[in-house]
């Protein structure tokens, strides 16, 4: 997704109740230009580190960072995009690992999701800080979309190759998915069972709370800084991610104009949906997809959802007299 902000457009909260169990062990720090949160519930009373423990997660957030960012100069994305040869270049199996991903969601979103879209962004203006006076011309996002889109790039046995020169990879959309992910295959490793991962409102639960309960977790009203509940839902075992563009938005000369662009218009999404909730057995899935939903729309990211196998959604869509309507996949059951 366009970047700005994506913790203000998601705002998940989990819930636990006060029942005067044994407390929680929280972890929490800064990553990836948003912030983390790591609930880890010790069933089995085993001493627990927490010194070392936090050590080894701000390592491996640090490690995936300097591998995805957009804004570390030094960054192997950055380096990529900075390379205006169309020689393949080597990446690392994490790098592959996750444009194969993205690749393959964004083949069956049919470039709703579309992770080519960084020289788009900046064109609008939506890098580390929103910098635009005017709309950008037509021509202009034409010239833009013609280096844009993944038939731009050519991928074979860990080498990437541009056929344009100008042509760059942001991974916001789902890079902090896979760093959820990450860190939740590093507290399998570590022999934790129960546990919820957040990394800038992008969430995987293991196993119970601390009340041998599912995790629930809350899913605000769509809109501008309210803390209110549109509903709930509780999981085990699975990943979560909201995307939404009540809160990504801007105005210029009395027009609103959502944060989140059409990848295939090149300008920003135009609908009535406001809210997307996937549920997912991975959060780079999940993050991705919120994504490419977002940009589909209300009845087509509907359709797309169900087509997905072990992906369900919940989505809400404002009609004009401000009433909220949600519709749900066929197997969304939470």
């Amino acid at each position: 997704m366009p970047t700005p902000s994506k913790i203000l457009t998601i705002l998940l909260f989990v819930f636990t109740l006060n029942c005067g169990t044994k407390q929680p062990i929280q972890l929490s720090g800064e990553t990836m230009g948003t912030t983390y949160q790591i609930t880890l519930i010790n069933h089995s009373n085993k001493k627990v580190d927490t010194i070392q423990l936090q050590g080894k997660l701000d390592s491996l957030l640090i490690e995936v960072s300097n591998i995805f960012s957009t804004y570390i100069k030094t960054s192997e994305l950055s380096r990529f995009n900075d390379n205006l040869s169309t020689m393949p270049i080597n990446i690392s199996s994490e790098f592959s690992e996750v444009y194969l991903k993205a690749e393959n969601i964004s083949i069956s979103s049919d470039g709703s999701f579309d992770f080519t879209v960084l020289p788009l962004i900046k064109l609008w203006g939506f890098g580390s800080d929103f910098t635009i006076s005017k709309i950008p011309s037509d021509e202009k996002i034409k010239e833009v979309l013609y280096f844009s889109g993944i038939d731009k790039l050519e991928y074979e046995d860990n080498n990437l190759r541009k056929i344009n020169k100008q042509t760059q990879i942001d991974f916001s959309a789902i890079a902090k998915g896979w760093g959820v992910d990450q860190v939740a295959l590093l507290l399998d490793t570590l022999g934790f069972e129960n546990y919820m991962v957040e990394i800038g409102g992008e969430i995987m639960v293991s196993g119970f709370n601390q009340y041998y309960e599912k995790w629930t977790i809350g899913i605000p009203v769509p809109e501008n800084l309210n803390s209110k509940l549109y509903t709930q839902i509780e999981i085990t075992n699975l990943a979560v991610a909201t995307s939404g563009s009540y809160n990504n938005y801007f105005t210029l000369e009395d027009i609103d104009y959502s944060h989140i662009l059409d990848p295939i218009t090149g300008y920003p999404i135009k609908h009535d949906l406001v809210s997307a909730t996937i549920v997912a057995l991975d959060c780079a899935t999940a993050d991705a997809i919120a994504t490419g939903v977002m940009v589909k729309g209300f009845d087509e990211g509907l359709k797309w959802v169900n087509t997905l196998p072990n992906v369900e959604c919940l989505l809400v869509k404002i009609t004009d007299t401000g009433k909220y309507i949600k519709g749900k996949s066929s197997g969304f059951s939470y």
